[in-house]
């Protein structure tokens, strides 16, 4: 199923869909077949649209079948209700129509573009490498005091550089959870690290306290860098998924631009700014 649409949306989308291109009018009267499992004023409703609407393949057996049956039959009642009050026909709901077809097509072509798409071997290791090579793998071990306030925070930052200490302070005021630990952290490189606070981490040198209060998201933080060192980065095998995503994004611009190159696209005349 598209990530564009979820099933149920998809399948009343159809629904909808199928409606409004109808060439000609349904027939006066129509007799279940095989495949169809309820008849709707004239329209038919068949296994597969069913099985669509609960985002399952139609080979495979379905409990609750006639509770979701129910559910399209009150889709279709309410379709049928649209078009005789001839809502199918107002242009923003047509405009709407046509926006989520075009998304719907288009996610399918890049799904079936994406599943066709297989990597070597050879092509996941490169990507890996790259990457490896590529990556800050400085690690930190800090600690930090959490408070709500920057005054607060800056009273603490005035206390440590009294000689106070950084753990019983964490342990009194700290609101993060590492208070129990002395405010410890562990390790982290700057990715795993909020931006800030990375930042202002990496401004450090082992076994100094930030001087001025740092402000993220969580609050306030005075901060301690204990020590540096290099990180051992992840196996191939732990970030397998990330790289075939990385090499199927870089696939699917090169796609884009092929179709682009290829296409004839016009513009209009833009008016002067």
């Amino acid at each position: 199923m598209s990530p564009v649409l979820a099933p149920a949306a998809a399948a009343l989308l159809l629904l909808t869909l199928n409606a409004c291109e109808r060439a000609e009018p349904p027939p006066e009267s129509t007799t279940l077949d095989t495949d169809t499992v309820a008849i709707v004023n004239d329209t038919p409703i068949t296994r597969a649209t069913v099985f669509a609407y609960a985002g399952l393949d139609a080979n495979t057996d379905m409990p609750g079948m006639e509770n979701v049956l129910d559910e399209v039959i009150n889709l279709e009642l309410l379709r049928q209700q649209a078009v005789a009050q001839g809502i199918d026909q107002e242009s923003d709901v047509r405009m709407l129509l046509q926006s989520i077809k075009t998304n719907l097509l288009a996610s399918q072509v890049i799904e079936r573009h994406v599943e066709s798409i297989e990597f070597s071997e050879s092509e996941i290791q490169a990507e890996y490498d790259q990457q490896v090579a590529a990556m800050d793998r400085t690690g930190y071990r800090t600690s930090h005091i959490l408070v709500e306030s920057e005054d607060e925070a800056a009273e603490l930052i005035a206390q440590l550089q009294d000689g106070a200490d950084f753990a019983e302070l964490a342990l009194e005021h700290s609101i993060d959870a590492s208070s129990e630990r002395g405010g410890d952290l562990g390790w982290f490189t700057p990715r795993e690290m909020i931006p800030p606070f990375a930042q202002a981490v990496a401004a450090l040198e082992p076994g100094h306290d930030t001087q001025e209060p740092v402000q993220t998201r969580f609050g306030w933080h005075v901060i301690r860098l204990h020590e540096m060192r290099e990180i051992a980065p992840p196996s191939l095998d732990e970030v397998r998924p990330e790289i075939e995503d990385i090499l199927e994004g870089r696939a699917l611009r090169t796609y884009m631009d092929e179709l682009r190159a290829a296409a004839r696209i016009e513009f209009a005349e833009r008016p002067a700014q």
